[in-house]
């Protein structure tokens, strides 16, 4: 058993981004009692002062005695940790059409004295739309008691031809549905009021799933090597999004039994991990999931404590790596109601997700970015919490950060990361190549200055000893720009095999959406110059926010939009990059930034 092992069922937080694999270096601990010496990997990703101090790492460091351990938190961070967590998107109109519906009922006093049941009263009055309606045994449990409470005038809770409840007549105004997004680091939920359609609260935490890996591989690996790692996943999840939804309702003054309904949204494993189906079969070829259909259930079945007839919608998926919620994402685009314009989107948050087309033609593809838009893999990456560089500009002859928390800098998260070496080709520090160049009087001073030579290739010091927040420098290194190169030719190489397969060239997208974590906080002139998307016209890149909780909302408020998002994963084409023989001709071809700058 190895340290991380130990820790992983108490609540003590270890941060881990590659699932245990001894590839991040982030799951730091000292060893305070005598231990023997370092792994491969620790003497790897760990520098010589730590190994000295006892620094080791908890995935690979065995307990084959009693230890004592120190675990490294920030005091700041004790009380409480902060995370940027993209909750907004656009909000487009749409006619509501809800999945849910409350309808004001009134039984007939001659309804009442003619011997009628009180299920036949009811179907009677709504005939002849609903002339079929039916009820489960626990609504019909409680209908005699609730038909009386109100004087036989109150409002049904219909869901398509299901009786889901009678309640109080002003009960009919407080009509509230969720939307969940699933996201591999961040979970978000949104409290959305059927009747004026507005988003009454949003919240959001960090995935409790995190700890086990940053990527959804490592997730798969975890459950094929631990037993009850599914179960183990899945009441992480569920646990996240019964807390949500109390804070929601808290928020909003109502209690978690007052919800009928919520969409959920995330990749192909998160949805598998919702619904508690195995996902092993995503982790290797032909990467096949359980099911890719929509899914319409119980929401007490997937272990949600929302009212107990509540109905839980999880999106369809096209395939292992096309997820709801790039089905989401491309509903929140309009391009499959779009006719005539070609649009280019782009999901990128831990997993890289692009779609291009119409409604006459749409085709998606997965690339395998790996994780440093996460800021995984980056010596000083990490994500996008406190102390995390966000955005970087030069401005009035020095470089300028943007930290989240307005702190001194700890890292940098992928933002930040995509927009330093933005400024760093715009003025020559890194070469289209990816070489981050040695001094020379065609950089600024202010820049050049901060090029040190280490182990034999320069590196750049983003933050001296005295500018970061622990008094260790934050370096951009060689290595780092070369995860970085990986991560934007893999999107970009995808790219370019969807408008080879539609036979268009770059004139010939009309509008470029970003959406997703990374998508959102990146400048889009920083993702242009360093070739994350092809040389368009910068004003037709469009920023869609959180574009899967977007989809949500439009499937939570129009049942037209559940059945398109259904269509859509019927006939999307998927395009799967790792059986194309020219993808890695591609990829190569990317791996170089271009050459000439945006601004």
């Amino acid at each position: 058993m190895t340290i991380k092992e130990a820790l992983e069922h108490t609540d003590v937080g270890l941060e881990s981004e590659c699932g245990g694999l001894g590839k991040c270096g982030k799951c730091k601990v000292r060893v305070l009692t005598s231990t023997g010496p370092p792994s491969k990997e620790a003497r790897e990703l760990l520098d010589e002062d730590e190994l000295r101090e006892g620094v080791r790492l908890a995935c690979r460091t065995r307990v084959n005695k009693d230890l004592v351990i120190q675990i490294f938190t920030d005091e700041m961070e004790s009380e409480a940790e902060y995370y940027q967590i993209l909750k907004s998107g656009h909000r487009p109109l749409l006619h509501p059409y809800p999945l849910v519906n409350k309808r004001l009922i009134t039984l007939p006093d001659y309804y009442q004295s003619a011997g009628l049941s009180d299920f036949d009263m009811i179907k009677l009055v709504m005939a002849p739309e609903n002339q079929d309606l039916k009820a489960s045994v626990q609504c019909l449990r409680t209908l005699p008691e609730a038909l009386r409470g109100t004087s036989y005038h109150g409002s049904a809770v219909l869901h398509e031809n299901d009786l889901l409840a009678w309640q109080d007549w002003e009960e009919v105004q407080r009509h509230y549905g969720l939307v969940f997004d699933l996201g591999t680091s961040t979970l978000v939920g949104k409290l959305i009021n059927f009747v004026d359609g507005e988003e009454v609260a949003v919240v959001s935490c960090l995935n409790s799933q995190f700890r086990y890996g940053s990527n959804v591989i490592s997730r798969l690996q975890y459950v094929r090597e631990h037993l009850g790692g599914l179960h183990f996943f899945h009441d992480l999840l569920v646990r996240d999004l019964t807390r949500l939804a109390l804070r929601l309702s808290r928020a909003a003054g109502i209690k978690p039994e007052d919800i009928f309904v919520a969409v959920a949204a995330g990749n192909t494993t998160m949805q598998h991990f919702l619904l508690g189906l195995d996902p092993s079969g995503i982790a290797e070829a032909p990467f096949t999931p359980v099911l890719t259909d929509g899914v319409v259930a119980k929401a007490a079945d997937v272990g949600l404590r929302f009212h107990p007839e509540a109905i839980l919608y999880v999106m369809p998926v096209k395939s292992g790596y096309i997820g709801g919620d790039l089905i989401s994402v491309i509903l929140a685009s309009g391009a499959s109601e779009q006719e005539e314009k070609i649009i280019l989107g782009m999901d990128l948050g831990t997993n890289g997700e692009v779609f291009l087309g119409n409604q006459k033609r749409l085709m998606a593809c997965s690339a395998a970015a790996g994780p440093a838009f996460e800021g995984a893999t980056i010596s000083h990456g990490m994500i996008a919490k406190l102390g995390a560089i966000e955005g970087v500009s030069f401005e009035d002859g020095e470089i300028d950060y943007h930290v989240i928390g307005n702190i001194s800098p700890k890292g940098i998260c992928g933002s930040g990361l995509a927009d330093l070496v933005a400024v760093l080709l715009h003025h020559g520090v890194i070469d289209y190549e990816g070489v981050i160049c040695p001094p020379n009087k065609g950089m600024p001073e202010s820049l050049s200055s901060r090029i040190v030579s280490r182990s034999g290739v320069f590196d750049f010091m983003v933050a001296s000893a005295e500018e970061s927040y622990d008094q260790k420098p934050i370096y951009l290194t060689q290595r780092d720009v070369r995860e970085l190169q990986l991560a934007k030719a893999a999107v970009a190489a995808g790219t370019e095999i969807l408008m080879d397969e539609m036979g268009i060239k770059t004139e010939d997208i009309q509008r470029v959406c970003l959406a997703g974590a990374l998508a959102n906080y990146v400048n889009p002139l920083s993702a242009l110059r360093i070739g994350l998307i092809p040389r368009v016209d910068p004003e037709i890149v469009t920023l869609l926010g959180n574009a899967s909780s977007t989809g949500g909302y439009m499937v939570l408020m129009s049942k037209n939009y559940w059945q398109l998002a259904n269509d859509l994963s019927e006939s999307i084409e998927y395009v799967e990059l790792s059986s194309r023989l020219d993808f890695n001709e591609c990829f190569v071809d990317q791996m170089n930034f271009p050459t000439e700058n945006v601004w």
